[in-house]
């Protein structure tokens, strides 16, 4: 079962099934491979049907993703001076990826991959709609030293991604987006590990509204969910305390830092973005230390509750 809550969506209740499995029984050097499919509704009338999956293969040689989703977003932004005032809209949004990497050294990988989006906005206070259809192509680098795919105990993986909208694949407003972010996990005793994340992102080019960095849009930061801060570059910092005082319960505090530049309200830019929070977790599988949990986190000014399925980085 799914259950979450902010302050822009409302409460969302839903189903998130999931299996865990090895595609060559005799490789036994791969991590295991993941399968997801994901449905959720919430009080705002905000909806999404998506399925995921990830293939480790030939010794984790090879990994293999890709995601399908649909939905409808009722979501916020806030415009300031001369109006003062959120904006509601509507999103009306299809994703679809592939993704394939290949090891070339050590524990250094080489990806691509193709993305297709459609995106149809419309603004309350506006009598048109806008609609984005771009096709993306990425090369990415990972550089994976985790001890542990689902529950790192040690080590660590940064990863640069570059993805371009060119006109040649048809995008009537060519752009490109660049991302880095590296995560460090150290153990600090038997049981407990201490995190943290670094992650930055730059829009090359004019990005469209729906390409847009947004604080607390994916894994940075908690405790953002109204969709204040946003802009064409986006960095955030935060680190996580792990507590497993159980085989299979515990619990994580955690905190951070993000900022945006190029936002639409000239007065965000560089502004310090602070979160703090905590959260439960229980171990759902203990073959890959796979654990599920829900977050409670504060920004400035906003707040969210989070359900999580394995760990925020």
């Amino acid at each position: 079962p799914y259950v979450n809550y902010d302050r822009s969506i409302g409460l969302q209740g839903g189903a998130l099934p999931m299996v865990l499995f090895n595609p060559v029984a005799s490789d036994t050097i791969s991590p295991s491979s993941i399968a997801s499919a994901f449905g959720m509704y919430s009080t705002n009338d905000t909806w999404f049907v998506s399925a995921f999956a990830k293939v480790h293969l030939a010794e984790d040689d090879w990994r293999l993703a890709t995601a399908w989703a649909t939905g409808s977003y009722n979501f916020q932004f806030y415009l300031e001076s001369p109006i003062d005032s959120w904006i509601p809209y509507n999103t009306e949004m299809s994703v679809g990826l592939l993704q394939v990497q290949r090891r070339i050294w050590q524990k250094l990988y080489l990806g691509v991959n193709y993305v297709h989006l459609e995106f149809e906005t419309a603004v309350d206070s506006l009598p048109a709609t806008q609609e984005d259809v771009l096709d993306g192509l990425g090369l990415n680098l990972d550089l994976d030293r985790r001890e542990g795919v689902y529950y790192p105990r040690g080590g660590s993986q940064s990863k640069l991604r570059y993805s371009a909208y060119p006109d040649a694949l048809g995008n009537e407003d060519p752009n490109a987006r660049l991302e880095f972010e590296t995560n460090v996990y150290r153990s600090v005793n038997e049981s407990d590990v201490i995190a943290a994340r670094l992650y930055g992102g730059a829009g090359l080019g004019d990005l469209t509204f729906n390409q847009q960095f947004v604080v607390g849009g994916r894994q940075d930061l908690r405790g953002y969910t109204q969709g204040e801060y946003r802009g064409e570059q986006m960095v955030a910092l935060q680190g996580e305390y792990r507590w497993n005082f159980h085989d299979r319960f515990g619990a994580v505090g955690f905190g951070g830092l993000a900022t945006v530049f190029g936002s639409l309200n000239e007065e965000d830019d560089g502004t310090m973005l602070p979160a703090i929070g905590t959260g439960i977790r229980f171990t759902a599988d203990t073959e890959t230390n796979l654990n599920v949990g829900l977050d409670i986190a504060w920004g400035r000014g906003d707040w969210g509750l989070y359900f999580k399925f394995g760990e925020a980085f």
